[in-house]
């Protein structure tokens, strides 16, 4: 704490302590003890929030897009009448009984679950380089981790900081008390010795009169000094404060981007999906060898591409993937059910960033409110940022 105290050793603070609502939250900032810089910086950092939450939502909004044509496409089918969904039920169980035979016979040689291969094969092109984004996602969150983990370590150091000056203040308006009283006894016994009119021999009362003065100006000092110490920290810490809502939200971003890769592809980080990637390669060339042979499975593929085609579903060829959901209502459901959390998740995250561009441009109205003053300057600086429509 300084002269007076015990200085309070600091917390030691790691990210994990936090649950996800508290992270979810935005810690309030004051914005009454900005200077120039740090205004630009708190306006430039809304503006920042407001492109990197659109982007996110433009991203998403895509994906939410490409899932809804499925899910279109499994209303077509069930729509249909009788016969066509008969004619593609049984062509879809006389693929799915050679492709069942095919896999039975290489048992021990394959790899990747049947199911997690057939999904894989629907996303083949953007695996690599879903494999390449989940790696380097994975390792911005670690920074991001890290950099919210020391954050919250300077934010629990400055808070600490604060009380230790206003413990220090205390101290010194306690020991100044002190000394009043102490200066009010001693002139008592002064005036009981008949010491307190000076003369050219009384010594003793230039002296209490010199301690006196030092002790006031001692005690003027450290008391300046802590309020000093105290304004200084919490400017860092309001500074602190900015920044960590800025992290955090990318934190969020990056836990929700990372969490729907994994729920997409299966796995449970980078390295389990590059295995699971180099096993479906190899499974695959093995499926292709087999394919070759197999003039029956080629002439049903045909036939159910041209009945599917002739739907008008989005994407007809993705069936071929997903054979047993065309004749097993019981496996359609669960196809249905994957793609609607699939949107689910898509949904939470658009909507997530869209609070965080409204909390964002609320921050900017509510500054130029109040600090009307500054209104040319902040407009300035959010029109320096291509916003577009946002």
């Amino acid at each position: 704490m300084g002269l007076f105290g015990k200085k309070k050793r600091k917390k030691e603070y790691d990210i994990s302590d936090m649950d996800m609502q508290e992270i979810l939250s935005s810690d309030d900032v004051s914005d009454q003890m900005f200077d120039s810089v740090e205004r630009s910086q708190y306006v430039g950092i809304q503006c920042e929030q407001i492109i990197e939450s659109s982007k996110y939502i433009e991203d998403a909004r895509k994906e939410y897009a490409s899932v809804t044509e499925y899910l279109n496409d499994i209303q077509i089918l069930d729509q249909l009448e009788e016969e066509p969904r008969k004619l593609i039920a049984e062509t879809a169980e006389d693929m799915f009984g050679l492709n069942h035979d095919r896999v039975e016979s290489r048992r021990r040689k394959m790899r990747l679950p049947a199911s997690k291969y057939n999904y894989y094969s629907m996303h083949e092109d953007e695996l690599p380089d879903a494999l390449k984004r989940m790696q380097n996602d994975e390792q911005y969150f670690q920074m991001i981790r890290n950099d919210l983990n020391v954050l919250e370590a300077e934010k629990t150091g400055l808070k600490d900081d604060i009380e230790n000056c206003v413990n220090r203040r205390s101290n010194v308006r306690n020991i100044s008390i002190i000394g009043v009283i102490v200066v009010i006894a001693v002139f008592m016994v002064l005036a009981l010795m008949g010491k307190i009119v000076p003369d050219a021999d009384n010594y003793i009362l230039t002296v209490v009169l010199f301690l006196i003065t030092v002790f006031v100006v001692f005690m003027f000092v450290l008391d300046r000094n802590a309020v000093y110490t105290m304004q200084l920290s919490e400017k860092k810490l309001n500074r602190a404060i900015v920044l960590q809502n800025k992290v955090k939200i990318k934190y969020i971003n990056m836990v929700n981007n990372i969490e729907y890769q994994y729920a997409k592809f299966g796995v449970k980080n980078s390295y389990e999906f590059s295995n699971a990637y180099q096993m479906y390669m190899d499974d695959k060339k093995e499926r292709e060898h087999y394919a070759r042979t197999t003039g029956m499975l080629g002439r049903a593929t045909d036939q159910l591409t041209v009945i599917l085609a002739g739907l008008g579903l989005h994407d007809p060829e993705i069936w071929q993937n997903q054979l047993e959901a065309l004749f097993n209502p019981k496996e359609m459901v669960e196809v249905r059910h994957g793609l609607n959390v699939r949107r689910q998740k898509l949904r939470e995250q658009m909507e997530y960033n869209m609070k965080r561009i409204e909390e964002a441009k609320a921050n900017v109205t509510d500054y130029i409110k109040n600090n009307p003053k500054y209104a040319n300057e902040i407009m300035q600086i959010v029109d320096s940022y291509d916003m577009g429509d946002v």
